[in-house]
Parts: C-alpha cells; sequence; structure tokens
C-alpha cells in the first residue's frame, strides 16, 4: 500500500484577497503517513503474541490435561508400589500417573502392544495417541524388580513425548556417546539394531529410557537430567541388575552346561569308536592265536601263555575302557536331566517375560 502523497507547498500571493475566516477553525490535520506505521507495528505485535501464546497455550493445554488426569486416576497399590521401589520423583510419579498406567495380562497387553520377533519380548508400552502406559503381568517372584525397570522404562517414554525438540536435540549427542561407549556390548547392540528394526525412528526415544533405567557410570550432564525424574537413579539401575541377574544366571549356566555335554559327547563317542575297533582287532588277532594253536604253531608252553596273556590284557584294557564309557554315560544322562530342567525354568521365565518363542523351541 502507497503512503499519501505530501502536502503541496504554500501558493504564492494572489492578486486577490484572502477569503475571510469561517467561523469556526479548522482542526489541524494529522499526516497519515504515521497511521500506516501503527497498524502495521500494533498488527505485528498482535501476530507475535498470537503465535507465542498459541505455543504457551498448547504447553498449558497439555500441563491441565496431565494434572486432571492424575487427579482423577486412582493408582492401584501395585502401581504404588512401582513408583515408590524405582524412586521416582514428583516429576517422574506425576508423568507416570497422567499415563494412567494399567497392568493387563497376556491376551490384553499382546493385543494393544504387540509381540516384536521371535525370542523376543514386549513387558510395556507408552501409547502416544492415547498418552497411556501398559504394563505386562509379570508374576514370577524370580524376576523381582523387572516391573518396576519396565514402569520406569516407560514413564521416561512419556517424558520423552512431552519434551520439545531443542530439548530432545540437545540430548540426542549426550545419548549417543553412551551408546557408543557400550558399541562392543553384543547384547546392547543386538537390541539396538532390533528397536531400530520395529520401531525405525525411535532410537533415541528408546535409548533415553534404556540408558535412564539401566546403565550405569553415564555423564553428569545426563545424571542431572535424570534426577528430574528419579530421586535416585541408582536404585532402579540396581533392580534392572539383580532381574537381570537371574537371566544371566540361567544362560551361563545353560551355555556352560551345552559346553559341558558337547565335550563329554564327543569325549564317549571317540571312546566307543576306540573299543569297537580295540575289539574288532582283539577278535582278529584271538582268531589268529586260535588257528595258530591248532596248527601247532607254538613251540613251547611259555610262548603260548605269552600271547593268551596278552590278548587277555587288551581284553581288560577294552573292558576298564566300557566301563569308563558307561559311567560316563551315566553322567552324560543326568547333564541331560538338568538341561531339562533348566529349560523348563527358562521357558517358565521366557513366558513370564512375553517372549515370542522361536519355531525351533517347538
Amino acid at each position: 500500500m502507497s503512503l499519501p502523497p505530501e502536502y503541496p507547498p504554500p501558493a504564492a500571493p494572489s492578486a486577490f484577497p484572502p477569503p475571510e475566516p469561517v467561523a469556526e477553525p479548522v482542526a489541524p490535520v494529522t499526516p497519515k503517513r504515521r497511521r500506516w506505521l501503527a497498524p502495521v507495528i500494533a498488527g505485528g505485535t498482535v501476530f507475535l503474541l498470537l503465535i507465542v501464546g498459541a505455543v504457551v497455550a498448547v504447553v498449558q493445554r497439555e500441563n491441565i490435561r496431565d494434572l486432571f488426569t492424575v487427579w482423577n486416576y486412582e493408582p492401584s497399590k501395585t502401581i504404588v508400589g512401582y513408583i515408590d521401589r524405582s524412586d521416582m520423583s514428583d516429576r517422574g510419579e506425576f508423568l507416570f500417573k497422567a499415563s494412567e498406567p494399567v497392568i493387563a495380562g497376556p491376551t490384553e497387553f499382546n493385543d494393544t502392544c504387540g509381540a516384536l520377533e521371535e525370542g523376543t519380548g514386549v513387558l510395556g508400552c507408552y501409547l502416544p495417541t492415547t498418552r497411556g502406559i501398559l504394563l505386562f503381568d509379570v508374576t514370577d517372584e524370580r524376576l523381582d524388580g523387572v516391573e518396576e525397570v519396565v514402569a520406569s522404562h516407560e514413564m521416561l517414554h512419556a517424558a520423552w513425548h512431552r519434551m520439545s525438540r531443542g530439548d530432545r536435540t540437545a540430548l540426542e549427542p549426550l545419548l549417543e556417546a553412551e551408546a557408543e561407549k557400550r558399541e562392543d556390548d553384543e547384547a546392547f547392540t543386538a537390541r539396538m539394531e532390533l528397536y531400530e528394526r520395529v520401531e525405525p525412528g525411535a532410537r533415541l526415544n528408546e535409548l533415553h529410557s534404556i540408558v535412564g533405567t539401566e546403565l550405569e557410570d553415564i555423564s553428569p550432564a545426563l545424571e542431572k537430567h535424570y534426577a528430574e525424574y528419579f530421586t535416585d537413579r541408582s536404585i532402579v539401575v540396581d533392580l534392572h541388575v539383580t532381574s537381570e541377574a537371574v537371566l544371566k544366571d540361567i544362560e551361563e549356566r545353560t551355555t556352560a552346561l551345552v559346553e559341558q555335554l558337547d565335550t563329554l559327547y564327543d569325549e564317549i563317542e571317540a571312546d566307543y569308536e576306540s573299543y569297537n575297533t580295540g575289539y574288532d582287532k582283539l577278535n582278529k588277532a584271538v582268531a589268529g592265536f586260535n588257528a595258530k594253536n591248532n596248527a601247532y604253531g607254538f613251540t613251547n608252553q611259555r610262548e603260548f601263555d605269552a600271547e593268551r596273556n596278552a590278548l587277555i590284557l587288551r581284553e581288560i584294557k577294552l573292558e576298564k575302557l566300557f566301563t569308563s564309557i558307561q559311567k560316563r554315560s551315566k553322567v552324560y544322562d543326568g547333564l541331560i536331566a538338568d538341561l531339562k530342567e533348566l529349560n523348563s525354568q527358562s521357558e517358565a521365565l521366557n513366558k513370564e517375560l512375553n517372549i515370542v518363542p522361536r519355531e525351533s523351541d517347538f
């Protein structure tokens, strides 16, 4: 829009006399250009205020929504136990309750949260669309502590969901640095690769929850960040270590047992082959001895007894080897029974952990 033209300069003196003054004086006219500037500035101010106000309104609306949700949510004793035992801070407890966590059985949980891949399990899920948390009901006392860790993990997903883009961007290098420290940890690396396959784009979100609930010795900057959600983060990390130790113990015992069985099996098979080969050779030697004896091939009793005793000694050694094979076979059978018991425990724990069985497990 163009500005109004400048007022023309005063006219030159006229030969005619000036007109008589009017009865009422004319009020001075304010230059119009100032009027155009004012609305532009005012409009810009209003526009900026509307933008800022909209952002603040969204944040306030989310906070109010969370506040009303927490007011109306009545946590069960179990949920309260998760909060207390994981030592969530006031902020962490607020976000957890704002997510209205629900403990569900296998059918309800899997229908909502779904499964990942064979050999993996899902114990909790945060649902961004409803801003809710669903937790799998773990009842095995051997897995004591795992539910608190999962609850805390999902609470941190709720925290991530409410973070600004700037806050997430600031956390990215800190989280990736912790991941880089553990790049030689095969289990950790495999887990992150799994998340990238089943939840593309959620790496940082998952990393934020894993670092906060499972990893010791993280950077001071991250410790300060997580202090917003936990009064003492080491408590939930200790719960993770304790519950994870049960699974590691069974895994390590199973691995050691399988290695022992493999070694023992190879030894028994090798010795049994030697036993059979030895008896084949012994039988041939006995046949030769008998043929020689029948042909009167021995010149004296001493020669006969020496060869006969050598054959008997070979038989005794083979029988000792067979006795050893039998004893080790019984040990092998006992180890197989131990392995079956460990597999039974592992299967029960896998069921408790909602792990999808592999086809090879059937």
